[in-house]
């Protein structure tokens, strides 16, 4: 692939983390790159400034292009386009590239330049933990492992340094998914579904399909693992048998039996931990650990090296995480609960005396199924733009 792109010119759609990433893989392999995006000049390098890409950006582009401006664009001659996720395919100026050359999603032209094995983490909630928790188990058990793609570290980031005995493990979102064309993980894992991203997409419908396209790309001899209970996920077809978590009276491989977090699969059954000593608690992390147990054992992961690591992983920053104390008030950040789903899975482990801060920016999803969740809640302090929605 080096040598395709040797010489050519390509042409990068947004100049975030992803753009940069993408614009400096291709000038590693000899290509120029052009960058473009909407925003100012000025807010472009804020913002490569404030998310600690400047050094990145100056290896990244020979030429940028910003505040929209397509005039010194039009008519240049493009060897093909990479879009950055957060552009839709529907961007005016991608839907014109896309008549002469082809468009191809960060992910997708990344994954061209890497040798190493994939896991592949999709789904509404809990990808980020899945995905970290899912690395660090993977280097217990003797593998180089990194955690890539949507938690912050492009795959483009590392893809071209990344060899055939290491393995890539991928936070995917329904946005990548919508460009991959040959990206074919080892291993699928869709971790749940609810309504999400209805400002981007017409109806549930069109986001569940973004989301099928990562089982569509396994390989003949990939792995698919998914949650029991998740009915849409599990009636999708994939090369093999899906290798389930969740409930063991519905065919789970990994499951919760009594307080034990418990295996079972070509080698038998066995237990790895007891729940109580995970530093990470609650029922949708859980449910994160035993999806990165199900993925690493379709990989051959030595489930005696998973049992020892499971209870060293700390979690992530804005995920259920105790922040303070204070006179009897524990006070918990789960900032990352950004839809309903969320919101309601992370209030299941309690039992009263809840105090809910919600608001923020809106989706477009319907806050009705809050009520159901709100059994715990005795008070609801609303803020930001949609706060009067939710509180209506």
């Amino acid at each position: 692939m080096a040598a395709a792109v040797r010489g050519r010119t390509y042409l990068v759609f947004g100049l975030a983390r992803s753009g940069c990433a993408a614009g400096a893989l291709l000038r590693r392999q000899g290509a120029a790159v052009l960058g473009f995006d909407d925003a100012g000049d000025a807010e472009v390098r804020d913002r490569w400034a404030a998310q600690g890409l400047s050094e990145l950006a100056a290896t990244a582009f020979d030429e940028i292009h910003t505040g929209g401006d397509w005039g010194p664009l039009a008519g240049r001659r493009l060897d093909g386009a990479v879009l950055s996720p957060g552009v839709p395919l529907e961007h005016p100026r991608v839907a014109e590239v896309g008549q002469r050359v082809p468009v191809w999603g960060e992910l997708e032209w990344a994954s061209r330049f890497c040798a190493a094995r994939t896991v592949a983490i999709t789904g509404t909630n809990g990808k980020t933990t899945t995905t970290e928790l899912a690395a660090h188990l993977a280097r217990a058990a003797g593998w180089r492992a990194e955690a890539l793609g949507n938690v912050g570290r492009p795959l483009a980031e590392r893809a071209d340094r990344l060899g055939p005995d290491d393995l890539a493990v991928l936070e995917v979102s329904s946005f990548q998914l919508e460009t991959i064309v040959s990206f074919a993980p080892q291993v699928a894992v869709v971790l749940n579904l609810e309504p999400d991203h209805l400002d981007r997409y017409p109806d549930v419908r069109a986001y569940y399909a973004a989301k099928r396209r990562l089982v569509e790309a396994l390989p003949a001899d990939g792995h698919y693992v998914t949650w029991t209970e998740c009915a849409e996920a599990r009636a999708w077809p994939s090369p093999q048998p899906a290798r389930l978590f969740g409930e063991r009276a519905a065919g789970a491989r990994v499951w919760v039996e009594g307080d034990r977090l418990r295996l079972a699969d070509e080698d038998g059954a066995r237990d790895l931990v007891g729940v109580g000593e995970l530093a990470i608690q609650g029922a949708p992390n859980l449910l994160n650990a035993m999806a990165a147990v199900a993925a690493l054992r379709a990989l051959g992961a030595d489930p005696a090296a998973l049992a020892a690591a499971l209870p060293t992983f700390r979690g992530l920053p804005h995920r259920q995480r105790v922040v303070g104390r204070l006179g009897g008030v524990v006070f918990v950040d789960d900032s990352k609960g950004t839809n309903v789903a969320a919101v309601r899975a992370g209030l299941a482990g309690y039992g009263a005396g809840v105090v809910l801060i919600a608001g923020g920016r809106g989706k477009g999803e319907d806050y009705r199924p809050l009520r159901d969740a709100l059994g715990a809640v005795e008070a609801v302090v609303l803020i930001g733009e949609e706060g009067p929605a939710i509180g209506a």
